[in-house]
């Protein structure tokens, strides 16, 4: 977890919408390109960050020492809609680190709702039991449901199939009336829009894509869309599952 002084972030009002990134790069780096990291969490002077060390600018930056200065843009991209707030049910599903824009949701859902029933559960996946850190979701109102592939941790299967199981155990009305909100590889959430898009309201997906500008001038990080090939990074990274899975683009099935 990587936490990092921002003078603007505020607790009570966040600067930062649910489901935004930051660019950041450790200062100085060799490295010239800011990476893409999804907020985690804001209170009054600071945000946080899940940063996986898979390559050598996120590991400058997991290497980070207190008082060690980075390079980072102020939040970035469309978040997750205002209007989740008054969703009759919400489940949300994250994969691996895929975990901290939801966790975000969730803490800002507890705060917009603070007297009301909760009416959102959080589905947590990973390969295995080291993958799923329960830790980085303290404080949050929801329940939390696990599931790694090999059963160590949880629900025995991906979280793919753990959301499948519990929008049939609404019952199709209730699952109907139910909106899914994911984060994860994009593999994941593919295989999520085609197992609940039919059972569930309305799914939303956060897609994660490597970025250079972030602000959609390079156009590196385009997906294609029902639109046609629009940039993560300015149109999203929030998506209907359905503007962006199982699209015809120039003939293709994508």
């Amino acid at each position: 977890m990587l936490r990092v002084e921002f003078e603007t972030a505020r607790a009570a009002s966040p600067e930062a919408v649910p489901g935004q990134f930051v660019q950041m790069l450790a200062a100085p780096s060799c490295h010239l390109v800011r990476r893409p990291m999804s907020i985690h969490d804001e209170g009054d002077g600071w945000r946080t960050f899940m940063v996986k060390p898979v390559g050598p600018a996120s590991r400058e930056l997991v290497g980070l020492a207190p008082g060690d200065r980075i390079d980072a843009s102020p939040p970035l991209g469309n978040g997750f809609p205002a209007g989740l707030a008054q969703e009759a049910r919400l489940v949300l599903v994250g994969g691996g680190f895929g975990i901290a824009p939801l966790h975000f949701l969730a803490r800002w859902l507890d705060a917009a709702t603070p007297a009301a029933p909760v009416r959102y559960t959080i589905l947590y996946g990973g390969r295995t039991a080291r993958d799923v850190e329960m830790d980085v979701l303290d404080g949050v109102r929801g329940a939390v449901l696990p599931s790694t592939d090999d059963g160590t941790l949880g629900f025995h299967g991906t979280c793919v199939a753990l959301a499948q199981r519990e929008l049939e155990k609404l019952g199709s009305a209730a699952a109907a009336s139910t909106t899914v909100v994911a984060c994860g590889s994009h593999a994941m959430m593919q295989a999520l829009h085609r197992a609940v898009h039919g059972l569930a309201g309305r799914v939303l997906v956060s897609l994660e894509e490597v970025m250079a500008c972030g602000v959609g001038v390079c156009m590196g990080c385009v997906t294609p869309s029902r639109r046609g090939y629009v940039p993560i990074c300015t149109e999203g990274p929030v998506f209907a599952s359905d503007e962006v899975f199982d699209v015809e683009m120039g003939g293709v099935h994508v």
